[in-house]
């Protein structure tokens, strides 16, 4: 198949892929807790929601699949996520939490919004609990004790017109101090807290260790970390080369394809609260230019000259590249990947001209007498992940590449077989 046309073949896979990818489910064990305070066992689709959902999607044991807001369920589990959803009727403050967000905006319709929401359990504790609700506005927190709803804690930006500032309300700080005040060492600290999950998290644990009721609670494990995995990676690489422009002595359809190894490392950083999906792959790798032609043209109206020429170029290529990969229960897992490639020239072996005119004359030089080092490249590639390893055909290409004249472009267009094995 000519490289153009496997070129639109992988654009056209990788775009459907694409958009299969983003109309899965990825259905996780759970327990929903019915109305009546039942457990009722079976799967959620779970979204590794970054804003607390407003619905859920849940299969029952029988296979029947139900549709749940707050207002329908007590909550969920999902074990395999140690995220645990409550469902309360709470006032959400709507005043802006960032200060650039209050510049912009001088004024709300309403400051606080009454609705129910499935809050996030961030600490249990027969005592005190602890919920988060993120929505478009920003991240809400929530303490429950003794009362029949959570209260939030209270911040905000507001922008003074007459002083044409943005002030921050740290009400927080008030409702800590006075919900910690049985524990005295608990009071310096509340009223330092930046309004961060890590910190108000922590200051109930702390609380809780006053307390000695430590052991009584259960916290949200959810790990904000990214993964990193470095790997090896070996492969092949069959390219194609287009010598386009009007420089006679080297402009030729009939330059030859090549088939070089590729060795390389890389880096794989999983990005957090991402399941694992979305990843940044930078690689490290060595690869080779190998192409040559043999034509003839007229020289005059009596004599030709035939043009030889052959081209050994070897590089070193930064990739970077923006992965998606595919949710699946299983150790198969089908990836895309699609970034951009640095090469650097390091290895200049051959860079010939041979030229020899019908009367006898031969000539011998550089095809280029000042090869461009630099190379800039596009890259989409498919692959499958099975443990360790990583199965991947890649489709990249360039323009102009080692060429460095006006008249001149060289447009190498690769097919990559990669493997990858990561430690």
């Amino acid at each position: 198949m000519p490289i153009n046309k496997l070129n639109c073949t992988l654009l056209i896979c990788s775009f459907l892929l694409h958009h299969q990818i983003f109309s899965q489910s990825n259905y996780q064990p759970a327990i929903v807790v019915n109305s009546n305070g039942d457990s009722v066992r079976g799967k959620i689709d779970y979204r590794n929601w970054k804003k607390n959902p407003e619905k859920i999607t849940f299969i029952d044991a029988g296979g029947v699949q139900h549709t749940f807001d707050p207002n329908s369920i007590k909550g969920f589990l999902i074990p395999s996520a140690q995220e645990v959803y409550t469902s309360y009727t709470v006032d959400i403050d709507m005043r802006p939490g960032d200060a650039n967000q209050a510049f912009r905006t001088n004024s709300i319709d309403s400051t606080i919004l009454r609705k129910s929401a499935f809050l996030l359990q961030l600490i249990a504790n027969p005592s005190l609990q602890l919920y988060q609700l993120t929505d478009n506005n920003k991240d809400h927190f929530y303490f429950l004790k003794n009362t029949a709803a959570p209260i939030e804690l209270i911040h905000y930006y507001a922008y003074n017109e007459s002083q044409s500032q943005v002030n921050e309300n740290e009400q927080y700080k008030e409702q800590l101090t006075d919900l910690f005040s049985d524990c005295p060492k608990m009071t310096n600290s509340a009223k330092t807290m930046k309004f961060r999950k890590p910190e108000i998290q922590q200051s109930f644990l702390d609380y809780f260790q006053c307390k000695g009721t430590s052991d009584l609670t259960t916290e949200n494990k959810i790990q904000e970390t990214s993964t990193i995995n470095f790997g090896a990676l070996v492969g092949i690489m069959h390219t194609s080369y287009s010598f386009e422009g009007s420089d006679g002595d080297l402009v030729d359809e009939g330059y030859t394809s090549s088939t070089t190894p590729i060795l390389g490392v890389s880096l794989d950083i999983g990005l957090p609260r991402a399941r694992n999906q979305w990843h940044i792959v930078n690689e490290l790798l060595y690869k080779s230019y190998k192409t040559g032609s043999t034509f003839t043209r007229p020289y005059n109206s009596t004599y030709t000259r035939t043009n030889t020429v052959e081209i050994d170029f070897g590089y070193l290529q930064l990739n970077s590249m923006l992965r998606y990969v595919y949710p699946s229960m299983s150790s198969v897992r089908p990836y895309i990947n699609l970034g951009i490639g640095n090469a650097f020239m390091i290895a200049e072996k051959t860079n010939r001209l041979h030229q020899s005119y019908s009367f006898g004359q031969e000539e011998e030089g550089k095809a280029f007498e000042n090869p461009r080092k630099y190379e800039f490249s596009f890259l989409a590639g498919l692959g499958l992940r099975i443990k360790r390893i990583e199965v991947e055909f890649r489709y990249t290409g360039s323009k102009k590449s080692f060429s460095p004249f006006h008249d001149l472009d060289v447009n190498p267009r690769s097919i990559q077989g990669l493997l990858v094995y990561q430690f």
